[in-house]
């Protein structure tokens, strides 16, 4: 895999702490913030597959909230359900009013 060469900048404190950190660990400075960029990348993909139903699931409420339908406007309520809600509300439901 070819390399490529790209500055950052940062303050002479956090670079020193970065040479001291790489220097502990036996890299050098090159190695040691590929591996903890990698190591920060790593972490945000899992992050990323781990909320990503949950992501979705909001995209897709947001996207009928504007069209109006929701997920189970299509479920009708049995008969028993609706007189259920009927009785409820203090109303004869049509099959009572006919009898």
């Amino acid at each position: 895999m070819a390399t490529e060469r790209f500055s950052i900048s940062m303050s002479a404190e956090v670079r020193d702490r970065i040479r001291e950190h790489a220097a502990a660990a036996g890299l050098d400075v090159s190695t040691f913030l590929t591996i903890a960029a990698q190591a920060q990348m790593d972490q945000q993909d899992r992050v990323r597959r781990i909320f990503k139903p949950f992501e979705e699931a909001r995209a897709e409420a947001e996207e009928q909230a504007g069209t109006g339908t929701w997920a189970g406007d299509e479920i009708e309520p049995t008969r028993e359900e609706r007189a259920e809600v009927e009785a409820i509300l203090g109303r004869s439901s049509p099959n009572e009013a006919a009898a």
